[in-house]
């Protein structure tokens, strides 16, 4: 996940940015390459707590069984396994060395790192508060997300890897996410991801983001929430060798500063009422321009705008905090619940809720359906397409601010477990589709 280089080791260190107090703490647990097999038994990670230690067990022989099969593969050469393994540790842990440098729990506490160089080749994590937290908050598949990661860096270091860091650490993800679909996929690997993992992994992902404003030439960044997530969703989607060509050139980043003072002060967001404003006057000319390309001999006519204080009952489609009414051909928006979500989130949450609305008003008026699955999601990449022509020539000249592409996927993740949402899949399935919209445009939402 997030990590810093040790001098000539190479060495990625985690920094966790979750705001919530732990007090659980793990017993040490390690596990020495192979050593420990006979002692490994399946475990299921999904939405639920996991017992921490048999998941890292678990977790670390199907990382070593992937990667025994995935590296000749990709790079050509054998797969040698981490010569000092995986390290729990503990306030307990005596200090140990990274580079020939001394370290301590205290270093290394709430952060994971992969330490590689000479005489050092070993993952260490923090399991008395990082690894607990991350059960606790996102289910046991977050921890198995950091090790994969960590292993990835492992990757690099054997394969010779050597590009900026922010590159790096996508790269990482991505591998991360090539072996989520291999312990999906593979029936008798001790990892059995259960209902949830996927959404859950995306959910983890999002915290564990640089802040918006942080460019992406900074020695220190590692992704944006959406930059990380296209990673391990392109890792999932088409595993170790897509990811193996993620630096030359094809690694996704967004991440800006922000442009000016008072930009940075107000984190890049609008008041609600003018991102009211703004973005309604954008979705109307955005879908008078693409309605003729989508939906051949169709013209998109502008709907009504109604705010409203709760949801219509009768002859209207809501969903969540916003919908379209067909009778009298408006958009509505519920204003006390867009603009807690306005203020939780950014102003793109505004903008993603009304961009539902008028997907709705605009599949209505194609004659396409509105309701179910496949219409849902193709909501979901017209928003990124939609995104995608707000960055108009790039984003840096683009009405975008730094984080406002998070604060979409963040919309999506947040309101993927509410009820009106449920059937049209989870948060891995919606951010796959905005992301088709961002990088194919409306032609290729179907």
């Amino acid at each position: 996940m997030d990590d810093r280089e040790q001098g000539a080791a190479g060495a990625a260190t985690l920094v966790l940015m979750l705001a919530v107090a732990v007090v659980a703490v793990m017993v040490g647990f390690a596990v020495d390459n192979r050593d420990a097999d006979d002692d490994v038994s399946p475990v299921a990670l999904g939405q639920g707590p996991a017992p921490l230690g048999p998941a890292a067990a678990s977790t670390q022989l199907s990382l070593s069984d992937f990667w025994e099969d995935e590296f000749p593969a990709v790079y050509g050469k054998r797969f040698e396994q981490l010569r000092g393994g995986f390290q729990a540790k503990t306030p307990q842990s005596p200090p140990f060395s990274c580079a020939g440098k001394r370290q301590t729990y205290e270093d290394l506490k709430g952060n994971a790192f992969y330490c590689g160089g000479p005489g050092d080749d070993y993952i260490a994590y923090d399991a008395a508060q990082l690894f607990p937290q991350l059960n606790n908050e996102f289910g046991g598949i977050a921890p198995a997300v950091v090790l994969a990661h960590e292993m990835g860096h492992a990757i690099q270091w054997r394969a010779g890897v050597d590009v900026a860091p922010v590159v790096t650490e996508l790269q990482a993800d991505c591998f991360a996410g090539s072996w989520v679909r291999y312990a999906e996929m593979t029936a008798d690997d001790p990892v059995d991801l259960s209902s949830g993992a996927l959404d859950r992994s995306i959910s983890a992902i999002l915290v564990l983001r640089d802040q918006p404003g942080t460019p992406a030439t900074n020695p220190q960044a590692h992704g944006l929430g959406f930059d990380r997530v296209n990673a391990f969703q392109t890792g999932y989607e088409g595993g170790a060798r897509e990811c193996e060509a993620l630096p030359d050139g094809r690694a996704v980043t967004t991440e800006l500063p922000f442009r000016t003072l008072s930009e940075a002060q107000s984190g890049g967001n609008l008041p609600f009422s003018e991102a009211v404003r703004v973005l309604a006057g954008s979705l109307d000319a955005y879908w008078t321009a693409v309605m003729p390309r989508v939906a051949p001999g169709r013209t998109f006519e502008q709907p009504g705008r109604r705010p409203v204080d709760r949801r219509p009952e009768a002859n209207c489609l809501v969903e969540i905090s916003s919908g379209y009414c067909a009778d009298d051909h408006a958009v509505v928006w519920v204003v006390p619940e867009l603009l807690q979500a306005h203020r939780r989130i950014g102003d793109l949450a505004t903008g993603t809720a009304l961009s539902e609305a008028w997907g709705l008003a605009a599949q209505s008026q194609a004659g396409w359906k509105t309701d179910g699955r496949e219409p849902g999601l193709q909501r979901d990449c017209f928003t990124g397409a939609w995104v995608s022509a707000l960055a108009g020539q790039g984003l840096e000249q683009s009405p975008l601010s730094p984080g406002d592409i998070d604060e979409v996927l963040a919309a999506i993740v947040a309101g993927s477990s509410a009820g009106p949402h449920s059937d049209r899949g989870g948060a891995f399935e919606r951010t796959a589709a905005m992301r088709r919209g961002l990088f194919e445009g409306a032609g290729g939402c179907g």
